[in-house]
């Protein structure tokens, strides 16, 4: 969650996390209009689990590499309207395969691991796109489908 041109963006995440503690719903919002301070800790373990769940997408990219499929990385880890004009341009152009795409649309917006292009007809041309997630879980919980849902539809926008 965070504050664009005086708006409140929200995120696939802030969505899973309202759905587990309408709390936090509150106290992200009030770092997001600056009323409090984000809290700050030290997690090891989740350090090392950000860097395993980073090391696993940059092993799937490899692999995409691999097939000779062109990809184009998205810099950043924030949804500026700079990352978002530079995904739109991307898929306009039909890059097979978009890495960290940045996508937003009124309130909602969010980072994809990967938009991948597939033959299927849209406002785009003879292509459009498909969302991929990089997730290490061996099970798809249901936070992981309202994010992909999300990210489906910002996509469908554009």
């Amino acid at each position: 969650m965070h504050t664009h041109d005086d708006v409140i963006r929200l995120s696939a995440s802030d969505l899973v996390n309202h759905l587990s503690c309408r709390h936090l719903t509150r106290l992200n919002a009030a770092v997001a209009v600056g009323e409090m301070e984000p809290p700050s800790y030290h997690d090891p373990f989740l350090e090392l689990l950000q860097k395993r769940g980073a090391d696993h997408e940059e092993g799937y990219i490899q692999h995409l590499k691999a097939q000779g499929l062109e990809i184009v990385r998205i810099d950043g880890d924030t949804i500026e309207d700079l990352h978002v004009e530079q995904t739109v341009a991307a898929m306009r152009r039909g890059v097979e395969v978009i890495v960290q795409g940045a996508l937003a649309d009124g309130r909602w917006c969010g980072r994809t691991d990967i938009l991948r292009r597939v033959d299927a007809p849209s406002q785009l041309g003879g292509w459009s796109y498909e969302v991929y997630d990089t997730k290490l879980s061996r099970e798809t919980k249901g936070g992981t489908i309202l994010q992909l849902s999300l990210y489906s539809d910002l996509v469908d926008r554009i």
